[in-house]
């Protein structure tokens, strides 16, 4: 099984009024090459909003999103699969720079990298004191850390606060979903994630941490009123306490979080998040 990355430039050819998740932008002009499967109950694809230098473009319903002429923006396409097809669909299909004309603008779009990553060598260096960066909206369901025998009767609701039980169990749900069963990690049982997320919340502690409550539209329903999703941004750092086995999992999770995200509407740029590092001088973070 592979990651394959597809790092892009996008470069408006004059100003236009973009979607409310510049991911749509993305999907549009790359949906012709994309090969979307099911893996369990997560999509292969993963694509992530447009950013302007740092700061990832997003409608809160307020104000639309501006693409500007001439100004450079960047993303990128992710596909997780048993071939890496999307390095043949960027270099003999698309090109590394091609035009895209549609619904939101015109633009030129240049691909200067597609990295290609075997799942055996997901892994991200992590100290025992790490920060945890959510770039974008992240939204996690409390159903994530229902015990399974009680899944049915719980309703799902969504969290403000970036729980490490509700992130880890995400995670090793969607990497034994994508990896073949050599791969996978944790127990075979359906109760993995579930005990998997109580090691996270007993061993790794918040030292410091800077989140907000976020609110995102994603679209409109049949009635053309705007959907929006709820969750949080911000940054959480962690010092990890667990045994060197467990810390291994979290590192390999982790990397793949990077990748494709973290959540639900990771698919449209929502969940992305990063591994920071922390300056452990006295007086310094």
């Amino acid at each position: 099984m592979f990651v394959a990355v597809a790092r892009v430039q996008v470069q408006p050819l004059r100003t236009s009024i973009g979607p409310p998740v510049s991911s749509k932008v993305l999907k549009y002009c790359f949906e012709g090459v994309l090969r979307r499967r099911v893996f369990g109950s997560f999509t292969n694809i993963s694509i992530s909003m447009l950013f302007d230098g740092g700061r990832p473009l997003y409608s809160r319903g307020e104000e639309p999103v501006v693409l500007e002429e001439g100004r450079r923006y960047w993303g990128r396409v992710v596909a997780v699969d048993e071939v890496p097809w999307l390095v043949d669909a960027v270099s003999s299909v698309l090109g590394p720079e091609f035009r895209c004309s549609g619904p939101y603008g015109d633009f030129i779009v240049s691909v200067p990298e597609v990295e290609v990553v075997h799942f055996s060598s997901l892994r991200v260096e992590l100290p025992e004191v790490f920060k945890l960066v959510f770039q974008t909206p992240t939204v996690l369901t409390s159903k994530l850390m229902v015990p399974p025998n009680l899944a049915d009767r719980v309703k799902p609701m969504h969290k403000l606060i970036p729980q490490p039980s509700f992130i880890f169990s995400h995670l090793l749900r969607m990497w034994n979903s994508f990896a073949p069963p050599e791969l996978r990690l944790g127990k075979p049982s359906e109760w993995a994630p579930y005990l998997l997320g109580r090691q996270a919340d007993v061993t790794l502690v918040e030292l410091d941490y800077r989140v907000r409550p976020e609110t995102v539209v994603v679209g409109k329903d049949s009635s053309g009123r705007l959907r929006k999703a709820r969750g949080f941004m911000g940054w959480v750092v962690y010092r990890s306490v667990a045994p060197k086995r467990l810390h291994e999992i979290y590192s390999r999770l982790l990397a793949l979080g990077q990748l494709v995200g973290v959540g639900r509407s990771r698919g449209i740029g929502l969940g992305q998040v990063a591994v920071g590092y922390v300056d452990q001088t006295p007086g310094r973070q």
